[in-house]
């Protein structure tokens, strides 16, 4: 092989290695969940998702000049138009469907959990049942919980709205009050530290005598 093809090849195998590392670097980095979502739940914003969106939100009754201020400022604007659009066909006003689609990051979720829960436990409040989609980071979970609960449970579902939102708010960070391992025994008090006395000379001026030592107890001596 001559010495230029042994160069090339050599130097592919570089660009390789680097490409390779560097994708392994670049999908091992920390990413935030927002990333995540835009990327791989629904990729990319056309311009028709914005026409769809103020079709949307006009069929569900929402005023033009708010329709074009939301659909402009939604990070998916045509997710945001299905939102309204579903949850206004089961009897909901357009700003309270407005109000709940805007402050979700899963907007096609958050309908679904609405329409979900009106539709199996149609006698819940209905403010209980958009403040509760609304607050959820996964609706379409939360309505599952609240519905399944409600049926297997016998609860109000009240009672499991505030159930599925309670199991939210658990703490995942709870020191033990025992290492793994050990074993239940009372806790060890160490003695206090004694801070020896300042030694006072003797009026007459002579040195006084050194305290008697204790068994055990080694004098240091001086040279």
């Amino acid at each position: 092989m001559s010495i230029s093809k042994m160069m090339q090849s050599k130097i592919t195998r570089s660009l390789l290695t680097s490409t390779v590392i560097g994708t392994l670097i670049a999908l091992a980095s920390p990413v935030k969940a927002g990333v995540l979502d835009d990327v791989f739940i629904r990729p990319g914003v056309d311009e028709a998702d914005f026409g769809a969106c103020a079709r949307d939100l006009t069929r569900g009754k929402v005023e033009a000049q708010i329709a074009a201020d939301a659909c402009a400022k939604a990070i998916r604007p045509k997710d945001l138009g299905i939102c309204v659009d579903r949850i206004t066909r089961n009897e909901v006003s357009a700003e309270d469907a407005l109000s709940v689609c805007r402050q979700v990051r899963r907007p096609v979720e958050a309908s679904t959990c609405v329409v979900d829960i009106r539709r199996r436990a149609p006698q819940t409040a209905l403010v209980n049942v958009l403040n509760g989609c609304r607050q959820s980071l996964l609706p379409a979970r939360f309505s599952n919980c609240v519905v399944d609960l409600s049926r297997d449970l016998k609860l109000t579902t009240e009672q499991s709205i505030s159930a599925c939102i309670s199991a939210s708010d658990i703490t995942r960070d709870l020191q033990p009050t025992v290492l793994p391992g050990a074993t239940n025994t009372s806790p060890v008090t160490l003695p206090a530290p004694v801070t020896p006395s300042p030694v006072q000379p003797s009026p007459g001026g002579s040195t006084p005598a050194p305290p008697a030592t204790t068994p055990g107890t080694v004098t240091p001596q001086r040279f």
